[in-house]
């Protein structure tokens, strides 16, 4: 990649370069130093060169959330309305090719993917009147409702928030190594953060001369740390166990039980320390002995490690009496769990939704697609444990919050159901992209233990992020028209300087004496060429004449919002008649595209 990339650009002049790549993210580093190494006049590394590494915008939403905000083209300053995916589309074109190019050998595959090329790039070039207009009409039917939009939210923020964010925002997109200001600074703890806070407080209790640990070898914290621990073994024990079947071999059976008989006895030092701190867990013990059993097999056997229950603080309740500050450590480890469990899941999903994408896109055989198929089985677990373990920590949650006092907890720490358990990208089942919601999983992401200032500081932070996405959308917008614009104009120059290169041709000295038939041929030729340029020039300039008309009413309506409130009740208004039309007479009509007239009427 590093090659393509100094061969693409060694004859290039320009300052300013957009590189879009599907893991720029990861490429992009030491990428100059790389490049030093191959070629040192690279047009990449003159002093005056400005490079900005962008992610296209289908690949994006697999990328964690830090490179989303950092390689995306909507946040990007001149970046458009552009999506980065126009190799991906010339590929998609070539798909239905590889059952006849891969019984070709080498030289005649390439051959046949250069003519099949050279036919895709030859259309892109004649239906550009279409496209580009296409575009324009989109950009500037769009505009006036984004910049609006971003003008009403600006009107509810004060004067001096607008100026500082503004500010930091103009100084990122300057330089991006700045903070990045689409990035909300959440409060999100950890367990291995609040195990250390933990540990440094009994270091201090110990310094005070205070110590309330019953066992010299394990304190309050390290006991609750340790049945936290005990039930992820547990988890892991149960989806174990369940892989087993009639046909497991040996091995696997053997590996199961050696698991389960070394928790048996982790579980048996559990209960003995346990019995320090909490002395009526063993009469909760013996009561939950007397009960009766639901399954035969468990009055035989008894419950199987996995099964056992831990009598953790959450678990006990208002059950018997014990010391609260347990209950205040499990709530604060649990909290932790809860976050990171949600973060795992987070992860996993992304990485999901990459592999599926890969499979779906480019495996192609039985053998790739068996090997990611259990990659993404192996990813699919991964998701399962962190859904198992959110939801045993939000019960506990919950049970610790009601014993505690604690409010909100239910609505900070969300039911984790089935339907929730999607990447950013997939929708509700039964549900298309245009009513597609995000999953509260990506939205909730603040700390439940946050203090009244934390919350409104978070609140603050995320209407700034809303209002620099808010902002970016319609600068986009604005840049897209000025762009479309401009490769309009670069295209009837571009044809206007074609057919003169093809002229020059036709009339150019030869190295080698050429026959005068062959010559009046090449003529011939080379005007006919000229001639498809120049009827190109003049279809497309024709197609276009009335680019001034919708610009210029886009920006009325951007000065203007009455102007674009009533083109928005004409189209209702039309759209309503359409449908009232099709009640009338069932036969359906075929779609149409945007009609400019509507914008043209307010000229």
């Amino acid at each position: 990649m590093d090659y393509i990339t100094i061969l693409s650009l060694q004859l290039c002049i320009l300052k300013l370069f957009f590189i879009s790549y599907d893991i720029a993210c990861q490429w992009f580093v030491h990428l100059l130093l790389r490049l030093s190494q191959i070629d040192p006049s690279s047009p990449l590394l003159q002093p005056d060169v400005e490079i900005r590494f962008l992610v296209p915008k289908f690949h994006l939403p697999a990328h964690i959330p830090a490179c989303r905000n950092q390689f995306a083209f909507m946040l990007t300053p001149g970046a458009a309305l552009g999506d980065g995916e126009a190799p991906e589309r010339g590929w998609g074109e070539l798909n239905p090719l590889a059952t006849s190019t891969r019984e070709m050998g080498p030289g005649t595959r390439r051959d046949t993917l250069d003519y099949h090329f050279g036919d895709y790039n030859w259309r892109k070039i004649v239906r550009l009147g279409d496209s580009l207009l296409k575009k324009l009409i989109t950009a500037t039917s769009d505009v006036a409702e984004h910049v609006i939009a971003h003008q009403e939210l600006e009107a509810t923020i004060s004067p001096d928030k607008l100026r500082s964010w503004t500010e930091a925002m103009v100084a990122w997109e300057l330089d991006p190594t700045k903070p990045n200001p689409y990035e909300v600074t959440v409060k999100t703890p950890t367990q291995a953060a609040v195990r250390r806070q933990l540990a440094e407080a009994e270091e201090e209790a110990l310094k005070t001369g205070v110590d309330v640990s019953l066992s010299d070898e394990v304190s309050p914290f390290l006991l609750i740390s340790m049945g936290i621990d005990l039930e992820g073994e547990q988890r892991s024990l149960k989806t174990l166990t369940k892989s087993l079947w009639d046909h497991s071999q040996d091995r696997q059976i053997t590996r199961v039980k050696l698991r389960s008989n070394a928790l048996t006895r982790k579980l048996e030092e559990w209960f003995s320390l346990l019995q320090l701190y909490i002395p009526a867990s063993l009469s909760l013990r013996k009561r939950e002995k007397r009960e009766p059993q639901k399954k035969e097999s468990q009055k035989k056997e008894g419950p199987k490690p996995f099964e056992v229950k831990l009598w953790l603080p959450s678990q006990i309740g208002k059950l018997a009496s014990f010391d609260r500050s347990l209950a205040d450590i499990e709530y604060k480890l649990r909290n932790a769990q809860a976050h990171e469990a949600l973060g795992v899941l987070r992860r996993n999903l992304q990485i999901r939704a990459t592999l599926y994408d890969v499979k779906n896109r480019w495996l192609r055989g039985q053998g790739a697609n068996t090997r990611a198929l259990n990659a993404i089985a192996t990813v699919q677990a991964r998701i399962v444990a962190a859904r198992d373990e959110y939801r045993q920590a939000r019960a506990a949650l919950l049970a610790l919050a009601d014993f505690l006092g604690y409010p909100n907890v239910d609505k900070e720490f969300l039911p984790l159901e089935d339907q929730d358990i999607r990447s950013m990208v997939e929708a509700e089942p039964g549900q298309g992209e245009t009513r597609r919601k995000l999953s509260w999983i990506w939205r909730r992401v603040n700390a439940a233990d946050a203090t009244e200032e934390e919350t409104q500081e978070f609140v603050a932070e995320t209407i700034r992020v809303e209002w620099g996405k808010s902002r970016a959308r319609a600068l986009r917008y604005q840049e897209e028209i000025k762009l479309v614009q401009e490769e309009m104009d670069r295209t009837l120059r571009f044809f206007v300087w074609k057919a003169a290169d093809w002229r020059a041709k036709s009339v150019a000295s030869h190295t080698n004496p050429i026959p005068a038939e062959y010559t009046e041929g090449l003529m011939a030729y080379a005007e006919r060429q000229a001639v498809l340029c120049d009827s190109l020039h003049d279809a497309f300039r024709q197609q276009w004449a009335g680019v001034p008309s919708l610009v210029k009413t886009a920006n009325n309506e951007m000065k203007i919002p009455e102007l674009f409130y009533q083109r928005k009740q004409r189209e209702f208004e039309r759209r309503k008649k359409k449908v009232e039309n099709i009640v009338s007479d069932p036969v359906p009509s075929p779609p149409t595209s945007p009609d400019p007239s509507d914008m043209l009427s307010n000229v």
